[in-house]
Order: structure tokens, then C-alpha cells, then sequence
């Protein structure tokens, strides 16, 4: 087996590979101690502006409800430039669950378990899954067998009024990811990817540990979180993020993530109104009208995010859309994810998430 693990295998892995951002310039002006803060809202209610987690929306509690919602996952292939090999991935399934929920500090490792409060506390559960039942390599007139790559994801974070710190973070990878840009054979096209992942955060949000199983095992120790001056985002809860920012044609903010890999890496975040092909926004209002996500007569307006990594070689961008929030007071979109654009590593294509079912929503249910 090959023993090539990169971020590229991670983060496509993820589902939700790069970043987001959240308000212009300096929003959070040091409430966190930080310089340049988010202000993240709670965009998933219908008032933006409640900063806590309702009720309703904890498990456990009398009418609960969790949000759920299936995306379909296609290849496009028009944008791969890669001369050397080609990847094909069949249509899959993207789906995710986002809850409240009581947070058991069992989950956190040892050494930072004493840290958090004796008390239960009230926080964010963001699972994800991405399903994609073949994927197959191709250099020159050879194909590799078909692969079945599936990756899940879960996240606990604190609430907006807390900054959606992360607290626990698991991934749990069985995929297949390209491996290099230039190929001569096949074997060299891809990586195997079998492995959990598992990082806990010590309760203050400025130091994390990685336990790795499975391939390319390992434990390791991160320092100096507090030391930043961004908002700190685990990859897995990247959705929640960038959905709970100030969400507009204009916005930019810079946030740092942390990956699996170990590594924080800073990422812009920016808002335009590049907007969906016709048939998508129609595809995408028929959904969202089924679940009352959507003013009665009222076409759909959706603002793109594009993720961009602060570094000399940036890389191709990842980009999101979102429900526009046309009244922060009665916010019926709830900026619901319509979707997702993932470029592939070594210029090989783009996979597009497309809204395809709202499954159930936070405010009732069904």
C-alpha cells in the first residue's frame, strides 16, 4: 500500500476541503481577544441575531429537530487540465446533520478532560458524509479498478456567542485521492486512504490533540491556537462557519483553520453575486419550497462565497453558495447551503454538491 498521505487526500476526503470567513474587516475588534474576530451569526434561525442554541434544536428536548440534507455529488470534468492521467467519480451523495446537543467530555482526550466544566453543556453536532460509490484512475490505456470512497465527519462546537470554538473533531476516511500532478504509471495516480482521525481541544480553544489510527498512525500535540488573531475553525465544522457569516455581495474575513494533518493555515473568505445557472436556482427553489424555506412568489437569491488560501501559492478556490438573507428578522432561507464546488487536487476536475433533499429542518422537523 502507498504510504503518500497529503492534505489533498484529507480535505477532498472531508467533503467540505477548504475554508470560510465571515464579516468585514475587524467585526469582533478583540470580544475574544483576538484582533480580528468573526462576527458569526446564527444564520440557521429565522432571527440572525439570537446567539444561542434554542431548544427545539437540542437533542433531548421536547420537539426536537435536527436539520438534515442529502446533496448529489457530480464530476465535472470540463475544468481538469491534468495531461498525464484523469479521474472519474461516479455520481455520489453528500449528506449532512446539524443539531444541539449535550456534549460528553468523554470524548476529549486525557490530557485536556480535566479543563472543561463538571456541568453539562449545551453545543453544536455537525455530521457529515460523503458517498461516492466508484472512482477509477485512468494513465494511458490503463484503468485502475473501481473504488468505493466513503468519508464521515463529526464536529461539537460552541455556540455563536462563544465563536463556534471547536471542541472535538472525528474523521473517518475510506477513499481513494489523487497523489501527484505528473504520473508515469498507475500506481502512482493514487493514494489509499484508510484511517480515523480524532482531535480533541482543550476547553480554552489554544491547544489541540491529533490521534491518528489506521494508516499512517500517529499522535501529535498542537500549541499556540490562542496565539492567533482569527477565529479558530476545525475543518469539519467548515459548513457551519462560513454559513454563520455575515453574509453579503462584499463581505471578507480571514479565518484560521486547523486540518487534520495538524497544520492552521489562514484562508480569506469573500463574498460576490455570482449567482446559479437557471436550471439550478429552479432545481434548488422547488426544494427549498417544500420546506418553507422560501417567500411565496419570490425567486431565490443565493450569495457566493469563495475560500482562498493566504499563501504565496494559493491554489484553485473553492467556492459555496448560500440563501441570501433578505431580512435578518425573518430570515426564511435560514441560508441554507444550496451548494458546493470542490476542485479535485492536480487540476483533475470539480466536484459540485447540489441541493437535492431537505430530509427535515431545526424548526419543525418535517
Amino acid at each position: 500500500m502507498k504510504k503518500r498521505f497529503g492534505v489533498a487526500a484529507l480535505t477532498l476526503a472531508a467533503g467540505c476541503a477548504v475554508i470560510f470567513a465571515g464579516c468585514t474587516g475587524c467585526n469582533g475588534c478583540g470580544n475574544n481577544g483576538k484582533a480580528n474576530e468573526a462576527a458569526f451569526s446564527s444564520n440557521w434561525y429565522a432571527d440572525t441575531n439570537f446567539k444561542y442554541i434554542q431548544p427545539t434544536f437540542t437533542e433531548g428536548n421536547d420537539n426536537f429537530a435536527k436539520e438534515e440534507i442529502v446533496y448529489t455529488v457530480k464530476h465535472d470534468k470540463e475544468p481538469a487540465g491534468n495531461t498525464t492521467y484523469s479521474v472519474d467519480y461516479s455520481d455520489g451523495t453528500y449528506t449532512t446533520t446539524f443539531y444541539g446537543a449535550t456534549f460528553q467530555k468523554d470524548l476529549i482526550d486525557g490530557d485536556y478532560k480535566d479543563g472543561y466544566p463538571d456541568e453539562s453543556i449545551t453545543v453544536y453536532c455537525y455530521k457529515t458524509e460523503l458517498d461516492v460509490p466508484e472512482v477509477t484512475f485512468t494513465v494511458g490505456d490503463k484503468t485502475s479498478e473501481a473504488f468505493h470512497n466513503n468519508i464521515k465527519t463529526v464536529s461539537y462546537f460552541t455556540n455563536v456567542n462563544e465563536h463556534l470554538r471547536p471542541l472535538y473533531s472525528e474523521q473517518t476516511v475510506n477513499a481513494v485521492s489523487p497523489a501527484e500532478y505528473q504520473v508515469s504509471s498507475l500506481d502512482e495516480a493514487y493514494v489509499k486512504v484508510n484511517q480515523t482521525v480524532k482531535t480533541s481541544f482543550n476547553y480554552e480553544g489554544t491547544a489541540a490533540k491529533t490521534v491518528i489510527t489506521g494508516d499512517g498512525a500517529k499522535e501529535f500535540v498542537t500549541n499556540g491556537l490562542g496565539d492567533i488573531d482569527n477565529s479558530l475553525i476545525d475543518v469539519n465544522g467548515l459548513n457551519i462557519a462560513v454559513r454563520a457569516m455575515q453574509l453579503s455581495d462584499s463581505f471578507s474575513q480571514v479565518v484560521s483553520v486547523y486540518s487534520p494533518a495538524g497544520k492552521l493555515q489562514n484562508y480569506t473568505f469573500s463574498g460576490s453575486s455570482a449567482g446559479l445557472s437557471e436550471t439550478e436556482r429552479t432545481a434548488c427553489e422547488d426544494v427549498l419550497k417544500g420546506k418553507d424555506l422560501l417567500v411565496e412568489g419570490k425567486s431565490l437569491h443565493t450569495v457566493c462565497v469563495t475560500a482562498t488560501l493566504n499563501s504565496d501559492m494559493k491554489g484553485v478556490s473553492q467556492k459555496y453558495w448560500f440563501a441570501a438573507i433578505d431580512n435578518a428578522r425573518n430570515n426564511t432561507g435560514r441560508t441554507t447551503m444550496v451548494k458546493m464546488s470542490v476542485p479535485i487536487p492536480f487540476s483533475l476536475g470539480t466536484l459540485n454538491y447540489s441541493l437535492k433533499e431537505i430530509t427535515s429542518t431545526l424548526y419543525n422537523g418535517q
